[in-house]
């Protein structure tokens, strides 16, 4: 048990009732020579102070001792690795390193981004384009619009399709026939987008579809408005007849009459149409233009100039992507070397201060030691002469000779012996992690400072001229996949 001060002297009353409970019985003997069991007790209470307390001393040195090597160890290699940091300069070496292994990936995908760059320049000089590609970025996004469009007309024209199967019947037909429209319409919207480009051929192709656009347009439309009424005249059919629904010849059959109802104004045999199917013929127009118009630009206005575009944008940002990643690690090399440079100085000072706090620490407890022993020693006088004068004040007979005596329990000695060659070692590595710190401390700053200058010398040099030679090895690598003679 660790002693605590006080812990000795707080007995005093205790050993005061039994001195002089034993006075008054003359006990001890005046003959006697050596303590009574009263007294051994206090001396033995005194001893084991003084055991735990040169225990806790031992204690204390042995784990400072080992501080004091670990210290020592620590110093000896951040003095290896201070030399080898002043005598190697491998910033520039490692920043090479990084950006030759990765070289061979980064050619390949700057060849390919020349490639896919020279593949589209070809296509717009061969087709005179002279604009950047513009399309949508989303094209579900662009044709979702679209649906959207065939959701409206058919919930616009379920109402004029509307028979004895209610507005639920009509919005079957009607969502057929906005379908049929608007599909046909993209779909012929985005052929015309033929028209654009310069060989004959392809612009045919978009004269063609817009013709069948305009023809298409107007048919269908023709169509499907007479088809309403031939629907209507059916369902009132059905109506009479007490029919469920009508059935698919009856439909065919309704379907074909609306179809010899709107060609017959080739024939200037105008088809006999209400208000309302007047209103969808108009609808069905609108429409139209909006399913030709979103074909039309649902990609670039020049065929193949957007798939084109879109191929270089991915291979470019692989290989920008290839490039930052490069760069970025490259970078991390140097950073790194500047991060162990800087973490040189940091530990440095703090083994310092480490070997100054471990001394510090030894002096304390030798002195804790020592006062210990004293409090010790004082507190036992303290406890046997508050016994020996009650004994005596109680007692007839004369007290025994020793009462006259100290009873000494502390060693002579303070700690000194044990503590000293301690605070040697300690002093010893104090002063070689201060002569560290003197021989490198400023070197080290100047290598920091070197290697931020080789940094921004590095990334704004060297980096550009690797990318140069990138490049000239990407073109010889397309000479070479062309047939050509092998990169260098």
């Amino acid at each position: 048990m660790a002693f605590t001060a006080g812990s000795i002297a707080a007995h005093c009353d205790e050993f005061q009732k039994i001195g002089a409970n034993e006075g008054g019985v003359n006990h001890p003997d005046s003959k006697s020579i050596a303590p009574d069991i009263h007294e051994i007790s206090a001396i033995t209470m005194a001893k084991q102070a003084v055991l735990s307390v040169e225990a806790s001393l031992a204690n204390s040195l042995v784990a400072a001792e080992e501080q004091c090597s670990e210290i020592a160890q620590r110093v000896a290699a951040l003095d290896d690795d201070c030399k080898s940091h002043s005598s190697h300069d491998l910033v520039e070496s490692a920043f090479r390193a990084v950006l030759a292994k990765r070289d061979h990936a980064l050619v390949a995908a700057c060849a390919d981004e020349m490639s896919a760059r020279a593949a589209l320049n070809g296509f717009r000089s061969r087709n005179g384009i002279k604009d950047l590609a513009c399309y949508p970025e989303d094209r579900l996004f662009h044709f979702s619009l679209l649906i959207l469009f065939v959701v409206l007309e058919t919930a616009a024209n379920a109402f004029f399709y509307e028979g004895s199967t209610g507005i639920l019947g009509g919005a079957f037909v009607a969502l057929s026939v906005s379908v049929v429209n608007m599909g046909v319409a993209a779909l012929l919207g985005g052929l015309f987008r033929y028209s654009n480009l310069p060989e004959k051929n392809q612009k045919l192709i978009g004269r063609i579809a817009l013709a069948a656009f305009l023809l298409a347009c107007f048919v269908m439309n023709l169509i499907f408005s007479t088809f309403r009424m031939q629907y209507q005249l059916l369902q009132n059919q059905i109506a009479d007849l007490n029919l469920a629904e009508a059935s698919t010849t009856q439909m065919a059959a309704s379907f074909k009459a609306a179809v010899t109802d709107a060609f017959g104004i080739f024939a200037l045999h105008f088809p006999t149409i209400d208000i309302m199917s007047f209103i969808l013929f108009f609808i069905g127009l609108g429409c139209s233009v909006i399913g030709f118009w979103k074909g039309y630009t649902f990609d670039d206005k020049f065929p193949g100039h957007g798939e084109s575009d879109r191929q270089h944008k991915a291979i470019e940002k692989s290989f920008v992507d290839a490039k930052d990643s490069i760069f970025e690690e490259a970078v991390a090399s140097v950073t790194q070397t500047a991060q162990e440079v800087e973490s040189l100085r940091s530990r440095i000072l703090f083994e310092q201060r480490q070997a100054i706090a471990l001394k510090a620490q030894v002096t304390a407890s030798q002195t804790f030691f020592a006062s210990a022993l004293k409090a010790i020693q004082g507190e036992l006088n303290l406890v046997l002469d508050t016994y020996r004068s009650a004994n005596r004040a109680t007692r007839t007979t004369t007290a025994p000779d020793y009462f006259k005596e100290p009873v000494l329990v502390v060693p002579d000695s303070d700690g000194s012996e044990r503590v000293d060659p301690l605070l040697s070692k300690i002093e010893i590595v104090t002063i070689q992690a201060k002569t560290l710190a003197e021989a490198y401390g400023n070197v080290l700053g100047e290598r920091l400072l070197r290697i931020q200058q080789q940094t921004h010398a590095l990334v704004e040099i060297e980096f550009q001229k690797y990318l140069a030679a990138v490049k000239l090895r990407a073109e010889s690598l397309i000479s070479s996949r062309q047939g050509g003679s092998n990169p260098a």
